[in-house]
């Protein structure tokens, strides 16, 4: 358990590399959009649990549009052509690479983690 918490922390650590206070809905949200690139609002509402309005500000603060601070520009948001009332979320080149890092972690965590049970046996 010592080692998962270890990975944890160091997970949360790389999350404040955005923003020493990125929230964890934020981050929730990011992965479901990275898990599923082209999904609506509405798509992410219902995936996440959170109200649309809650959804709503994430996506501007992780797109280019944040009431308060520096926008993150990890997201964009286009209209899409299919559907001119449907707005598509997916990532930008800078939140692909910071989604990658992330997994890429998680990655490593797993390999070390049956690397030990391996040994172990």
């Amino acid at each position: 358990m010592k080692q998962e918490l270890e990975d944890l922390i160091r997970l949360l650590g790389e999350l404040q590399k955005i923003d020493p206070e990125f929230p964890l809905q934020y981050a929730v949200c990011l992965c479901e959009i990275t898990r599923a690139e082209g999904l609506s609002l509405t798509q992410l509402s219902a995936t996440t649990g959170m109200p649309i309005s809650t959804v709503s500000r994430i996506v501007g603060a992780l797109s280019k549009y944040r009431q308060k601070g520096k926008p993150y520009g990890l997201v964009k948001v286009t209209v899409s052509s299919q559907e001119r009332r449907r707005k598509e979320i997916t990532l930008t080149a800078k939140g692909r690479m910071v989604m990658d890092n992330l997994t890429r972690m998680v990655g490593s965590f797993n390999v070390k983690r049956e690397n030990t049970a391996d040994n172990a046996t």
